[in-house]
């Protein structure tokens, strides 16, 4: 069993300890480190995969890790890495999210609309992890988890909208008119939610990587 290690608080990176024969996925763009004796393999991934990721302004392939060895990675921003266990069970994470995962865990992407793309701030497409074993998600600021129960809804500001199991309806919704708009400014806050119902966990980020941007622009 491939060995994951979540180090730090509020700035945290993910070790990950591989025994011979063991692999994992990871997004290129996160990697820290590695020992030389972890092999890496650049020709995973596939078609569908790199046409999303390169829409999304993403890398285009996931790096498959050979071990033995040691890999470092991590998100970012400061924030919480988790892990999420499949068992025959699939979860939707936005593109930013995805540290590394099982290679037992199939990947795919879906397309989340235009409205979610541009008013969203995370891109056109969510990244959907499938099968059974681990996915480490990386989330900015404090990761929150509901658990809806059936029927149970909430509306989440679309940009804070981290991962949730496929269990969940999901639909995007505009809150208000051009006075909403206006007073939202550049961060965009209240424009759109995500109109999320249960069964199922949600997970969400306590800062918005779109909101910050806009933030630090005006400045």
């Amino acid at each position: 069993m491939v060995n994951y290690e979540i180090i730090g608080n509020d700035v945290q990176y993910l070790k990950t300890v591989l025994n011979e024969g063991e692999s994992i996925y990871i997004e290129p763009g996160h990697l820290i480190y590695k020992n030389p004796s972890a092999r890496l393999d650049v020709r995973a991934g596939g078609l569908r995969g790199a046409f999303s990721h390169i829409l999304a302004g993403s890398d285009v392939f996931l790096l498959k890790v050979d071990g033995p060895g040691e890999v470092a990675t991590a998100g970012f921003l400061p924030g919480k890495i988790f892990k999420i266990e499949l068992n025959n069970s699939s979860i939707f994470a936005e593109f930013n999210a995805f540290l590394c995962m099982d290679s037992t865990v199939n990947y795919s992407s879906r397309f989340a609309g235009i409205w979610q793309g541009i008013f969203g701030g995370e891109g056109l497409f969510l990244e959907k992890f499938s099968g059974t074993g681990s996915v480490m998600l990386h989330g900015h600021g404090q990761v929150i988890e509901k658990e809806l129960k059936t029927g149970e809804e909430i509306q989440v500001e679309l940009s804070h909208v981290l991962a949730f199991e496929d269990t969940v309806d999901y639909n995007v919704t505009r809150i208000g008119g051009l006075k909403t708009m206006l007073l939202g400014g550049l961060e965009g806050e209240g424009l759109f939610f995500a109109d999320m119902r249960g069964p199922g966990r949600v997970w969400l980020h306590s800062i918005s990587l779109f909101q910050l941007a806009a933030k630090l622009a005006t400045r």
